[in-house]
């Protein structure tokens, strides 16, 4: 590309204000078309031409850009090939992945960066002080480029995902990118983990027409589920394991849950009538002295809490085995026993 007269450089994305202070290399997660290509262990590239570049250029360096990404294709086709079964036959055997990941800060390679003198002056339009490039004062020098990332949450895969066939959008989607599935040939009762969705943040504004959840927390509890003739079993054994894991794992950076595919299981749909909660409330905490304890507890601890019977009310009942059991229950079991299981 240099010998094209396009010379390239990683999107630049400044560890501070100004690129002097160093690149950071862009967290390219499922959700982008380089980071959805790596889940299948395919190489992924993504060009952006510069906007204030001129109309010319851009057509003429994505034109080089996809001639000198040819020949290397041409010349290295065996090798691609190759690798990518490599990787395929890696990731079939593959237990442990990597869910949500964090920039290593003290790693980085130097990277010869061409710019101009960052400096400032004050801004017509607010008087404050403004960043400017010098476009007099050319430069040519190594900056750092941070392209490590840390491993900051991961799972072991279970034996199988169970899917209550009612996720049809779902069940679409792994269908769609080929994940191999079984179904159910029979109506089957399975002791399997289920993952309770405690805590999880929900951005405020819209994107990409969704809602997307993070930094999720889970409580995982062991339950006889009643499954159903046609239910979904995935099998995390085949070269999709990263697409599989990645998008049913709720704590996932791009999951099925955080792109809003489970939100309603997050709606309770059974509540409690005061008049008649009070005396069987009254009775389950005469009869059950651990909850009557966390009751007593959560009320020193909060004032708030303390003055709102409505909360106190609330509380016994999310103890009670009157509760909604569904309730923020993520809908997918992870079968972690290799059984035998009645299989289409």
């Amino acid at each position: 590309m240099k010998l094209s007269g396009y010379e390239m450089i990683p999107y630049v994305n400044s560890k501070d204000e100004i690129p002097d202070s160093g690149i950071v290399q862009f967290l390219e997660t499922a959700r982008y078309s380089t980071g959805y290509a790596a889940l299948f262990n395919c190489i992924g590239m993504m060009p952006e031409t510069h906007m204030l570049k001129a109309y010319t250029d851009r057509v003429w360096s994505t034109y080089h850009l996809l001639a000198s990404v040819g020949r290397l294709v041409n010349r290295d086709f065996q090798q691609i090939i190759s690798n990518k079964a490599s990787a395929d036959a890696a990731v079939v055997q593959q237990k442990e992945f990597a869910l949500s990941w964090t920039l290593d800060e003290k790693k980085f390679d130097l990277l010869s960066f061409k710019g101009y003198s960052a400096k400032y002056k004050p801004s017509e339009v607010t008087g404050a002080q403004r960043l400017y490039y010098d476009r007099n004062e050319p430069f040519e020098k190594e900056i750092p480029y941070f392209n490590h990332y840390a491993v900051a949450d991961k799972v072991t895969a279970p034996v199988a995902y169970i899917i209550p066939q009612a996720w049809t959008s779902v069940i679409d989607r792994l269908t769609w990118n080929g994940v191999l599935m079984k179904r159910l040939d029979k109506d089957t009762t399975l002791q399997v983990t289920v993952y309770y969705l405690d805590e999880f943040k929900t951005t405020k504004d819209a994107f990409e027409g969704h809602y997307l959840h993070s930094s999720v927390k889970l409580r995982t509890e062991q339950q006889i589920i009643h499954y159903y003739q046609g239910d979904v079993v995935v099998y995390p054994n085949q070269s999709a394991n990263r697409y599989i894991v990645e998008m049913l794992e709720p704590q996932g950076v791009d999951s099925y849950f955080a792109w809003n595919f489970f939100d309603q299981v997050l709606m309770a749909k059974e509540y409690f009538s005061d008049y008649v909660w009070e005396d069987l409330a009254a009775e389950l905490l005469q009869t059950n002295p651990d909850i009557k304890k966390a009751l007593e507890a959560k009320k020193s601890s909060d004032p708030e809490f303390a003055k709102s019977a409505d909360a106190q009310l609330y509380f016994v009942y999310t103890q009670s085995p009157y509760y909604e059991k569904t309730h923020k229950r993520y809908p997918i079991g992870r079968l972690t026993e290799g059984i035998t299981l009645p299989l289409k």
